[in-house]
C-alpha cells in the first residue's frame, strides 16, 4: 500500500467515524485535524458561508483563539466562497488576493494555502470552504487537493444545517 492509499483509507475510515457524532462543534474540530493530518499542513480553519452577511466566518479554526469573518470575495478563503473555485496558491504574499490582516493579528506567516469550496447537498451552493496552510515540506499537491475534495463532499451537509438532525450528521 502506498503512502496515498494509507491516506486516504486515513480520510475514509476516520470520515466514518465521525458521521456518527452528534455534536457539530466536536465534529468540525476533528475535521480540520484530519484535513491537516492527511495534506501535512500546519493549520486548517472550516468556513461557513453566512449569506444573509455576506460574509464568511470560521466554524473552527486551528490554534486561533478567535472567529474570522471575512466579506464574501476578500482574500483568498472568500473568493473560494463567491466563485466556487478552488485555489492552490504556493506563496501566498505573492498572490494578490491573499488578506493579510489575519496574519498581522495573529502573528503567523501563511506560506502557502489551499483552499477548496464545500457545496451544498445539490452541488449547487457554496455553503463553506475548506483551508489548508503551510504543508510542511513544500507546496501542495494534486493529491492533497483530492484528499480534501473527499472531506469536503461528506461535510457539506453538516454545514448545510446549523443544526445537526438526531442520529449523526448526515
Amino acid at each position: 500500500m502506498t503512502e496515498m492509499d494509507e491516506k486516504v483509507a486515513l480520510v475514509m475510515v476516520t470520515l466514518g467515524h465521525l458521521s456518527v457524532m452528534r455534536d457539530r462543534s466536536a465534529y468540525l474540530e476533528r475535521v480540520v485535524e484530519l484535513c491537516a493530518q492527511a495534506t501535512d499542513a500546519d493549520r486548517c480553519t472550516v468556513f461557513i458561508v453566512d449569506r444573509e452577511q455576506g460574509e464568511l466566518r470560521s466554524a473552527v479554526a486551528m490554534r486561533l483563539g478567535h472567529e474570522i469573518r471575512l466579506p464574501l470575495g476578500q482574500g483568498l478563503a472568500g473568493h473560494v466562497a463567491a466563485t466556487g473555485e478552488t485555489i492552490n496558491v504556493p506563496d501566498a504574499y505573492a498572490d494578490a488576493r491573499f488578506d493579510r490582516s489575519v496574519d498581522r493579528r495573529t502573528g503567523f506567516r501563511t506560506m502557502n494555502i489551499l483552499a477548496m469550496p464545500v457545496w451544498d447537498r445539490d452541488g449547487r451552493t457554496v455553503v463553506g470552504v475548506i483551508q489548508v496552510l503551510n504543508k510542511r515540506g513544500g507546496a501542495f499537491e494534486r493529491h492533497d487537493q483530492m484528499l480534501l475534495e473527499r472531506i469536503a463532499e461528506a461535510i457539506g451537509p453538516v454545514l448545510e444545517h446549523p443544526v445537526l438532525r438526531r442520529g449523526g450528521v448526515h
